[in-house]
């Protein structure tokens, strides 16, 4: 693999688990991680906002929800700080295996 996110492992294991997890729990999350954005780094939300693909066809799970498009693609540019908030704060919330 080749995302951004796969050299922190435990960062890849939490974001890789809002894949399966059920709609209501995660848009909660989604909507927390995008308050953690906001609060620390809001450029990456005016930075990604309009580059939202509206083609029918999107490769990759969270192409489909415009939340979590935005989360992944906005953390990508993120500091090393915000990342270790959003870490954080996933790992309350979701229970790894």
């Amino acid at each position: 693999m080749n995302r951004w996110y796969d050299k922190d492992k435990t960062l890849r294991t939490l974001l890789d688990s809002l894949k399966t997890m059920k709609r209501k729990p995660r848009d909660e999350i989604c909507t927390q991680i995008i308050e953690l954005i906001k609060d620390n780094q809001s450029n990456l939300i005016d930075e990604m906002v309009m580059d939202f693909p509206l083609e029918l066809h999107q490769r990759r799970w969270y192409d489909k929800d415009p939340y979590l498009w935005l989360i992944f693609n906005g953390l990508s540019k993120a500091s090393d700080d915000l990342l270790e908030k959003v870490k954080s704060y996933l790992k309350k919330k979701i229970e790894l295996k």
